[in-house]
């Protein structure tokens, strides 16, 4: 088979496409397009597009077209991809294309309906679905063809996709929407509820990763953020501490532990055996907050690891898995 193979992962933050002629990660950049109000022309994609989100005059609508993991708005999903693809300049040799998506491993079949409409008005060959968590796992070079249970939760931006595979299968899993955003949205709302202070997704997302820290034990270390007095209405700024965003935090890392342990709880005994021996694989940006690691393995009681490079792990996941693709065929 020489045609290309084209891996599409579109996440909530970011889209990272993937080409199995050129081998390599060919685009890589926030999902998110502006577009024009009045004609629907597309202005900006991508980064630039995310550079002028909430800046922008009356005639332009900056949209996000996946929300929690699955497609929000097919329409602006299609014309983000075909964006993408035009200034590749790939669009002349989708006759003989076919396109790998990654989406969650319970995914809906609205969802999946999605996917399908998109591929055929980009007029592909043919398309295929695979799992996240699978991908992930491929890429983190986890032997999920092997007859062995392999618990996998990658941690998105938008959505969290646990699995467990044996003999490169899905055997069971389960999502949920307690993801790297979700922690965000958590920080911004203690900050405009209990401090006043009213702050944006970007400045939430900094507080995250500079102090955010899950482990108890962990150093109280302190940043200054600006936003807006809730009372005043006047630009202001406050000093906040680990310790509080901690508080903040650790309740929807709980919460993520018991989804984990719902879909431990449906799998055979033979494969949980697996699980107590090899343990939890983390993967996706998410998999990076200070502590969560730690917090997880206390709550779970089970060994927990984090892939070499979480953030990569789809994309690597989706280069193996397309190689072996075209050799099959």
């Amino acid at each position: 088979m020489n045609k290309d193979i084209i891996g599409i992962d579109l996440g909530t933050a970011n889209t990272n496409i993937y080409s199995s002629v050129s081998d390599s990660v060919i685009f890589s950049e926030p999902t998110v397009i502006a577009l024009d109000s009045f004609t629907k022309e597309i202005k900006e994609i991508g980064f630039l597009a995310s550079r002028i989100q909430g800046k922008t005059p009356y005639n332009y609508i900056v949209k996000t077209p996946v929300e929690n993991g699955l497609i929000d708005d097919e329409e602006a999903c299609t014309l983000f991809l075909s964006k993408i693809f035009s200034q590749l300049k790939l669009t002349k040799a989708f006759k003989g294309t076919s396109l790998l998506f990654s989406a969650p491993s319970r995914c809906s079949q609205v969802n999946r309906n999605a996917i399908a409409q998109i591929g055929k008005d980009l007029a592909v060959r043919e398309i295929f679905i695979e799992s996240q968590a699978k991908l992930a796992a491929i890429g983190a070079g986890e032997n999920v063809y092997s007859p062995t249970g392999t618990l996998v939760c990658n941690i998105g931006a938008g959505i969290t996709d646990i699995a467990v595979i044996s003999m490169g299968e899905v055997v069971n899993c389960g999502s949920t929407f307690i993801a790297g955003r979700t922690f965000d949205d958590a920080i911004r709302r203690y900050m405009i509820q209990k401090q006043h202070l009213s702050i944006g997704y970007k400045s939430a997302e900094y507080i995250k990763m500079r102090i955010g820290n899950l482990n108890p034990l962990s150093e109280n270390r302190l940043v200054e953020i600006k936003g807006r007095d809730t009372i005043t209405s006047l630009p202001s700024s406050m000093i906040v501490s680990s310790g509080e965003i901690r508080k903040v935090m650790a309740p929807l890392a709980e919460y993520l532990a018991l989804k984990i342990t719902d879909v431990i709880s449906m799998i055979q005994p033979e494969l949980s055996a697996d699980i107590l021996t090899n343990g939890l694989l983390l993967t996706g940006g998410g998999s990076l907050l200070q502590g969560l690691k730690d917090i997880l393995q206390s709550l779970l009681s089970i060994p927990v690891r984090v892939a070499e490079d979480p953030m990569e792990a789809t994309s690597s996941g989706m280069r193996i898995f397309s190689q072996n693709l075209k050799k099959t065929k």
